[in-house]
C-alpha cells in the first residue's frame, strides 16, 4: 500500500477533528451568540477557520472551486494587518511559508489534482501550527 494512501486518510481525519474543536463554542457562550463578544484578533482567526472549513469539505467532495476558494481567502487573509501579531524574521518567515502553500494548494486545486492538493494542505496546515507554536513561544517569553 502507498505510504500516500495511509497519510492522506489519516491527515483528513486529523483535520477535521483540528476544525470540529476550533469551532466548537465555549461551554459558557450560547452558539447563536454575536461576534461582539470576541476580539478583533479571534473574529479574525474564526475567519481563517472558515476558511479551513471550505478547502477540507472541498477536499472531501473533490470540489476544486471550494478548495481554490478557500487557499485564496486563507492567502488574502494573510496580507491583512491583523495578521502580523510579531515583527520578528522567524515570523515573516512562517507567514511568507504559509503564503507560498496556500498558492500551492491553489495550484493543485487549478489542476484538479486531489491527492496534491491534499498533501498541499497538509503543508499549509503544519505551516500554521509552526507559526501559532511560534507566536506562543514568543508570548511565554515576553512574560518572563
Amino acid at each position: 500500500m502507498h505510504t500516500r494512501a495511509i497519510f492522506i486518510p489519516v491527515g483528513l481525519v486529523a483535520c477535521l477533528i483540528c476544525v470540529a474543536v476550533a469551532q466548537k463554542p465555549e461551554p459558557d457562550k450560547k452558539p447563536d451568540e454575536s461576534d461582539k463578544s470576541k476580539t478583533p484578533l479571534q473574529s479574525f482567526m474564526h475567519q481563517k477557520l472558515d476558511s479551513s472549513s471550505k478547502i477540507l469539505e472541498g477536499l472531501c467532495q473533490e470540489d476544486a472551486s471550494l478548495i481554490k476558494e478557500g487557499a485564496n481567502e486563507l492567502a488574502e487573509l494573510s496580507k491583512a494587518e491583523l495578521w502580523n501579531v510579531l515583527t520578528d524574521a522567524d515570523y515573516r518567515e512562517h507567514s511568507r511559508e504559509f503564503r507560498d502553500n496556500t498558492a500551492r494548494l491553489s495550484k493543485a486545486a487549478d489542476e484538479g489534482d486531489f491527492d496534491k492538493a491534499a498533501l498541499r494542505w497538509f503543508d499549509v496546515t503544519i505551516s500554521c501550527m509552526d507559526c501559532h507554536e511560534h507566536v506562543r513561544a514568543d508570548r511565554k517569553a515576553a512574560k518572563k
